[in-house]
Order: C-alpha cells, then structure tokens, then sequence
C-alpha cells in the first residue's frame, strides 16, 4: 500500500482539518505592568476638578455672594460694638469696591478669570487694625476734691479745661447719681472718653472713636477701680501707691 496515499485520505487526530477557511484568531490585550491603560475614561488628564469643570460665570456668582455675606457680618459687627465706624466704613467700602469691579469684568467678559485677583482675602485684616481706636491716655480724678489721682500716657486734657468737668460731674453725681459714659471728638482723629463713678472719674483719650465694647470695657474698669478702692475713695484721703488702677490693662491690649 502506497504510504502517501493513506497520508492523503486520512485525518490528523492531532491537528483536525477543516474545508473553511482558517480564522485569525483574536486575542484580547492585557496592559503590561506600570503602562497605564490608554482608553480616554482611564487617562489621568481627562479627569477635571470640580473648579475646571465649573462655569466662570457660576463660580464669579458664588464669590459675589460670599461678599454681600461679609458685608452683612461686618455690618452686624457694628450692631454689637465690637468695632468702631472708621473700621466699618473702610471694610464694608473695600467689600463694595471688590463686588463692582467684579460685576464689571463680568459684563465685559463673562469667561474671563481676571476677577478671581479682585475677591483675593486678606487686604480687610489691614483695615481693621488701621482703624482701630487704640488708648493713647487715662487720667483719673477724685470727684469731690478734683484732685487728680492717676494719669498715664503722654497726651492730657489741661487742667483749666478738665477741673469745670470735674466740677459739673460731681454736682450731677450728688443730685442723680453717675450719668452714663460719654465720648466726644477734641481733634481731627482723636477722642476722649468720660466714665464717671461715685466717687472718681476716669478720662480715656483715643486715636480714634472707640468702639462701644471698648467703652463698655472701661466702664467695667472703672467700677472695679471704685469697688477696689471704695474705702479711700470715699473717705477722700487716698494714695496713689497703696491703690489698683485696672485701667492700666488698656495698654495691655
């Protein structure tokens, strides 16, 4: 029998033989370690944050709210005392500025970013502390004996112009008991402070007008200046260094 003919008719068992037509056979990729993956949902820098995807003018919005809320806290600020009119003016204009320039790119330019240096924070720190009213002075003085018990502080009311206020202050204190505290202007910037007691009279000069917890504080002081001293004080024969004066830590602060 001849050996290539039965090659011919016979099958391999090993490799079966198919009259279609061979097909290519498809292998899936697998990513090789360390190479990231090169499909668009997997690619780093298709990933956006929160502010790039965010419009320019939504985000400008935002910030413009953010300052009419700090234009209502600074406003509720001066409610409570807790600063002067110098400071609130000077805030609340730097808030208006910032909110008028930004409307104003905006209108120009609804996508341009150049308002986000307008709403930049931290300029409103300065003009708080520039403004503040700092204590420059106190004077102490015994109502009934207009004897001056205490000063501090280089700048001070002259004694011909203090002793008439001393004088009217007793004789209100006398007829109605201590009226209360009251501050008034004596320069282009600076003010004074009268905060009359029982039996003495404290006089605050300040750089600027006083905040109304910064008179509240004093009038708090000056009671415990009387409470601590209440004996000599009211007998009228005192020395200075055997007192307390809480009104040093006006300096203090």
């Amino acid at each position: 029998m001849n050996q290539s003919n039965n090659d011919d008719g016979l099958r391999s068992p090993i490799r079966p033989q198919s009259d279609e037509p061979t097909r290519k056979k498809i292998v899936p990729s697998v990513p090789k370690p360390g190479v990231p993956d090169a499909s668009p949902l997997s690619d780093p820098t298709a990933t956006q944050s929160v502010d790039q995807v965010m419009p320019s003018v939504e985000k400008a919005q935002e910030a413009l709210e953010k300052l009419r809320q700090k234009m209502t806290a600074i406003s509720e600020e001066y409610n409570q005392g807790k600063i002067n009119r110098a400071q609130f003016h000077a805030i609340y204009n730097r808030y208006q500025e910032q909110q008028r320039i930004t409307e104003m790119l905006l209108e120009r330019d609804p996508d341009s970013g150049a308002w986000q240096s307008v709403v930049q924070p931290g300029h409103t720190s300065f003009l708080r502390s520039h403004h503040e009213a700092k204590v420059e002075s106190y004077a102490i003085y015994h109502l009934s004996t207009q004897e001056r018990i205490a000063r501090s502080g280089r700048i001070q009311i002259p004694q011909h112009q203090i002793q008439p206020i001393v004088e009217r202050l007793y004789n209100i204190v006398q007829q109605e008991g201590p009226p209360p505290p009251a501050h008034q202007r004596v320069s282009d910037r600076r003010w004074v402070l009268f905060v009359p007691g029982r039996f003495s009279l404290a006089v605050v000069i300040f750089s600027l007008e006083p905040a109304a917890q910064q008179v509240n504080r004093v009038t708090e002081m000056q009671q415990d200046f009387e409470r601590a001293n209440n004996d000599m004080l009211q007998r009228g024969h005192f020395d200075a260094r055997s007192m307390v004066f809480p009104h040093r830590a006006l300096f203090e602060q």
